[in-house]
């Protein structure tokens, strides 16, 4: 019972939320297009192409995804961001002594179990 129920409250939902709604005048699209006097490809130019008013223009809005409703409409602007690049002139790379060339450095540590770090 609990997942019937959970079931249609999905349905619910879904068809009042997208534009799934629409699938459900599928039947009103087929009546619509049984009238007519041409063939499907002339029926859905002239009444998703550009519709003009015509003698059933009240029927015509009733087909789907004619007039979809508006279901969500989400506005973001982004702030415009500029950038200026100035060209470096000069690049200075200073070299830091290596632990050899240090004058601090004891080498007694290198006969010891715990030795320091040998790749900095």
């Amino acid at each position: 019972m609990l997942r019937w129920f959970s079931i249609i409250c999905s349905m619910i939902y879904v068809l009042a939320t997208t534009n799934v709604g629409e699938v459900l005048k599928v039947p009103l699209f087929v009546e619509h297009l049984m009238e007519y006097p041409g063939s499907v490809s002339e029926f859905l130019v002239e009444h998703y192409d550009n519709h003009k008013k015509d003698a059933d223009w009240d029927t015509d809005q009733k087909l789907p995804f004619i007039n979809p409703p508006v279901v969500l409409m989400v506005h973001a602007q982004l702030p415009e961001i500029t950038f200026h690049i100035e060209k470096i002139k000069e690049i200075i790379i200073s070299q830091k002594p290596t632990v050899d060339q240090e004058k601090d450095f004891s080498s007694s540590y290198l006969s010891r179990i715990f030795q320091p770090p040998r790749f900095c």
